[in-house]
């Protein structure tokens, strides 16, 4: 947000100015005639100095952008968006508690112990949790000109500086209650910089050890062309060295100036360029045990130290959480110094502005629309209208099918070039809307799409599975096939090319294969899909009759038991 109220990234001239002002609470002290001015605005402190925390006034101008003709207008996002956002950037650059939350400052700042990490957090940390930091006009210099450099990053960059901003502040808090969490977020706030910016490509020697090993014993016979082919297709979907990669983009932006800055108030040892390749190495390690197995940090690292910055255990050099957090903020400070800047920048925020929400809007706005190229929107549609039919089952208020027949007139004239997986969704959602219109609303089907329905909507495939239970008829292939079958889409229905039905609908096909089994006298595998359709719609009351009261001589109509009755107004949602 802090970007976007600059004007910066407008592409029309700003309407409206809008005279912004909040408070942030801290234990920085300004001197009484301290104000910072800097590019995102003005701070300076209250004119009482008992109160504690200390209160700054956070002062700024908010561009707002000469809005398109349309209907709405934005008068204003607010101060608070931008309040939380500035104190995460004061926080990091002064090195101190800034939030709007007073009540986060007075836990972080009295020297109270942690519940469950049993030590005060200025035991493990310099200066951040202090009662009181009095900052030096130098620190306020410094405020000033790493606002300035952060506003003028192109938007991509900031975005990812500022992601990284606020993982390291969250992991400075956490260090009051939980000192690994803490650990691993501080470590993640330069991963994300790494992986985002380091410019990293992967290639075979970067493949975990193990890994590489195992494949290239499995494709030592394989012709070499094909071997490569598969290992390049591992390169594509691994997380290759990251590791790695965290150590090196650290190295690369830990400058030798950072090893000559004079800190008489450190009592411990600081941290030496030739430790820094071992520490870093510890440091990701720990993050990696806490992520996967939730192990505790060393002893060594949690004891204080009287601030020193290393620790040795079993004869391996670690980070404390003091050498971690001024190492970690090193880094990101020079990632950005060395970053280029932009004044302007035309760019669409839109969807970044604060209590934006993206939600994917119902059916009846988009699933009869068959302007431009629709080849590949027949899972979308056959989803969406899916999605009306059970509402209409179910007699849910205000249920409606949408008249699809424009877009399937559109659909007869394409769907017989298009690739199988392309076509099958546009031969149920033909079949399926035909079914469930009255006469006069059939959309046309010519006899190559009838051809084409008989022909691939037999044979085993997820549009299969719906198609046969809503019409109400038993597919011809063997149990063990329908099995697959169903397995198959449960397990693809969230991948990029699946199809996923509403809950009402999985359990018809569950029940349809339920029935077949049951008709064969299987009785314990039907009982093991009739508890797979229950489990998979948990709290249906007709489900779980229907499990109760199965029986060798009772048919399963998934009808009767996902359907409300003659007498019952509403049913539970799919």
């Amino acid at each position: 947000m802090l970007q976007i109220a600059t004007g910066k990234l407008f592409t029309r001239p700003a309407s409206r100015e809008n005279r912004l002002r909040g408070m942030l609470y801290t234990n920085a002290i300004f001197t009484r005639e301290d104000a910072v001015e800097t590019a995102l605005g003005r701070l300076f402190p209250s004119s009482s100095y008992s109160i504690r925390p200390s209160v700054l006034v956070y002062e700024f101008s908010e561009r707002i952008e000469d809005e398109e003709h349309g209907p709405g207008v934005l008068v204003s996002s607010g101060v608070e968006p931008y309040l939380q956002d500035y104190s995460v950037v004061v926080c990091f650059a002064l090195n101190c508690v800034c939030t709007p939350d007073i009540d986060l400052v007075r836990r972080l700042t009295t020297g109270q112990r942690g519940l469950a990490t049993r030590v005060a957090p200025q035991t493990l940390v310099r200066r951040f949790f202090d009662g009181e930091v009095w900052c030096k006009p130098d620190e306020l210099k410094f405020l000033e000109e790493f606002v300035e450099k952060l506003i003028g990053l192109p938007r991509r960059t900031f975005l990812g500086v500022m992601r990284a901003l606020r993982t390291y502040v969250n992991g400075m808090h956490r260090i009051a209650d939980d000192l690994e969490l803490a650990y691993t977020l501080l470590v993640a706030s330069v991963e994300s910089l790494a992986q985002d910016f380091d410019g990293h490509e992967s290639d075979w020697d970067s493949f975990d050890e193990r890994k590489r090993t195992a494949v290239d014993e499995a494709l030592s016979g394989a012709d070499e062309g094909i071997a490569q082919r598969v290992r390049e297709a591992l390169l594509r979907v691994e997380h290759v060295a990251l590791a790695r990669r965290f150590r090196e983009f650290t190295v690369a932006h830990t400058p030798s100036t950072y090893f000559r800055q004079p800190s008489d108030s450190a009592n411990g040892s600081l941290l030496g360029r030739s430790d820094l390749a071992e520490v870093l190495g510890t440091a990701y390690q720990s993050r990696s045990k806490y992520v996967h197995q939730l192990r505790q940090l060393p002893d060594a690292v949690t004891l204080g130290h009287g601030h020193g910055e290393t620790a040795i255990e079993d004869r391996a050099t670690h980070l404390t959480l003091q050498g971690l957090s001024r190492l970690m903020r090193s880094v990101i400070i020079e990632f950005v110094v060395r970053q280029p800047t932009v004044l302007h920048e035309p760019y669409n925020y839109h969807l970044e502005r604060s209590g934006v929400v993206q939600v994917r809007m119902a059916p009846q706005f988009w699933v009869g629309r068959a302007e431009g190229d629709i080849t590949k929107a027949g899972r979308d549609k056959l989803e969406g209208f899916l999605q009306q039919l059970a509402s209409c089952l179910l007699r849910e208020p205000d249920a409606v099918v949408t008249d699809l027949r424009p877009v399937l007139a559109v659909a007869c004239e394409v769907v017989p070039r298009l690739e199988k997986r392309l076509r099958l969704p546009y031969l149920a959602l033909h079949a399926l809307f035909n079914m469930h219109v009255a006469k006069q609303d059939l959309a046309a089907m010519p006899s190559a799409i009838e051809i084409l329905i008989q022909e691939e909507l037999g044979e085993p495939s997820s549009e299969a599975l719906i198609a046969h239970a809503l019409v109400g008829q038993t597919v011809q292939w063997s149990l063990e096939v329908h099995q697959v079958a169903l397995n198959t889409y449960l397990r693809r229905r969230a991948a990029a090319n699946g199809l996923r039905f509403p809950r009402l609908f999985e359990a018809a096909i569950a029940l349809e294969l339920a029935e077949r089994l049951r008709c064969a006298g299987d009785m314990d595998g039907c009982r093991g899909v009739v508890a797979l359709a229950v489990e998979n719609h948990p709290g249906h009351t007709g489900l779980l009759a229907a499990e109760t009261n199965l029986l060798p001589a009772v048919p399963i109509c998934w009808r009767d038991v996902m359907l409300p009755s003659p007498e019952q107004p509403q049913q539970q949602s799919a």
